[in-house]
């Protein structure tokens, strides 16, 4: 089902669910109106670069703070998620799903929970300063429970540059929840509140889609140039999307930053692509590797967005020298990242029945040729995954 069967779906079963509290007296319809935004707003994610997706929705359960009673709230932000949760088309698995609503759940209970310590502990006078502060610490309260899971899952946090769309997200939620249910008894819009100051909000999950989309599409063509060599029998096939993903979970293991990790995969997908431009070797003759890198980085350095890997591809085949014998490279640990991720699958023939001896193999080298953090780094990677045992 798509996402606008699935919008219209919800907003019919909220309207109607509106129109019979509102016929039989049974409570606040307002509330049914809400609970089908809480559960549509969830299909809407914001999506900014080098950090975890945040779900419109958590907008929407701020404004049901001031809307609804403790019981009320707990019903319809429980009720709502459950049904969210069922009706996103991700993830797949049963198991992931149902930590999904937990963690939703526990994000939910938290915006109320930030919202009544702010206002207990002023003794619950209703100033413009304190609805303010309340919402605030509502609506920042789920960013910062959506960042301890992604510390604990993915053991990293987004910088503080990254944050443009927790602001956006935090704004807005305060703007809906005030324009519902105002401030000192003023300013009250009802429902045309949250339905006005959505607007922004909506605005930058559309920006944020397209700024997705066009990476998507960069990504894309980066991994089409890098299957280049692979086509024309230079390399053997898959090594450059193996190599990238392994030199991203180095990266990840060394704490790189979000962009030296974008630059770093971009790297390892094109490292091989000077190949392409370089004369036919004599036969049984592989390319000189220093030859390949100056021709990629080359290319690479051509364009602005591609600079920085090119840098990183430069320093791969130059990181064998003796200290001291040369000046200081850039990128000299994305390089060194790159040739320890290269060697490794080379070493390896994509095989992971061979990665105790590749292991072996690459720390035979002087210590001047592959960097012991990386080499550290990989062996943690590799017994995570199961394919080595660290005494």
């Amino acid at each position: 089902m798509s996402r606008t069967r699935r919008i219209v779906l919800i907003a019919t079963a909220g309207t109607v669910v509106a129109a019979a509290l509102e016929a039989f007296s049974w409570g606040n319809p307002d509330l049914a109106i809400l609970g089908a935004a809480l559960v549509a707003s969830e299909l809407f994610d914001l999506r900014p670069m080098g950090r975890a997706p945040l779900p419109i929705s958590f907008a929407v359960a701020v404004v049901l703070v001031p809307a609804s009673t403790p019981t009320e709230y707990a019903l319809v932000v429980g009720i709502g998620y459950l049904v969210a949760v069922v009706m996103r088309p991700e993830p797949s698995s049963l198991w992931d799903r149902a930590l999904l609503l937990a963690e939703r759940l526990a994000e939910g209970y938290v915006i109320r929970a930030a919202y009544r310590i702010v206002v207990d502990a002023t003794e619950h006078a209703e100033t413009r300063a304190l609805v303010l502060g309340a919402l605030a610490a509502a609506a920042v309260a789920p960013v910062v429970v959506a960042d301890i899971v992604t510390a604990v899952r993915e053991h990293r946090v987004a910088p503080a540059r990254l944050r443009g769309a927790d602001l956006a997200l935090v704004t807005s939620a305060m703007l809906m929840a005030v324009g519902y249910a105002g401030i000192e008894g003023e300013g009250r819009l009802g429902l045309w509140g949250p339905l006005l100051f959505c607007i922004p909000l909506l605005a930058a999950w559309y920006s944020f889609e397209l700024l997705a989309s066009t990476r998507r599409g960069f990504r894309q063509t980066v991994s089409a140039l890098g299957t280049a060599p692979e086509l024309g029998g230079l390399v053997r096939v898959g090594h450059a999307e193996r190599v990238a993903e392994l030199a991203v979970s180095l990266g990840t293991e060394l704490d790189l930053a979000a962009t030296d990790l974008e630059h770093l995969e971009t790297a390892a997908l094109l490292h091989h692509l000077g190949a392409v431009c370089l004369d036919e070797p004599a036969p049984g003759t592989p390319h000189d590797p220093a030859e390949v890198a100056r021709s990629g980085a080359a290319m690479l350095r051509a364009s602005p967005a591609l600079a920085p890997a090119g840098d990183i591809v430069a320093a791969e085949p130059l990181l064998h020298r003796p200290p001291g014998t040369g000046a200081a490279l850039p990128a000299a640990l994305e390089g060194q990242i790159l040739k320890v991720a290269s060697a490794f699958d080379e070493l390896t023939e994509g095989q992971d029945e061979h990665a105790t001896w590749a292991v072996e193999a690459l720390y035979t080298g002087p210590g001047y040729v592959y960097d012991g953090r990386v080499l550290g780094a990989l062996e943690l990677v590799l017994a995570r995954r199961g394919l080595l045992a660290v005494d």
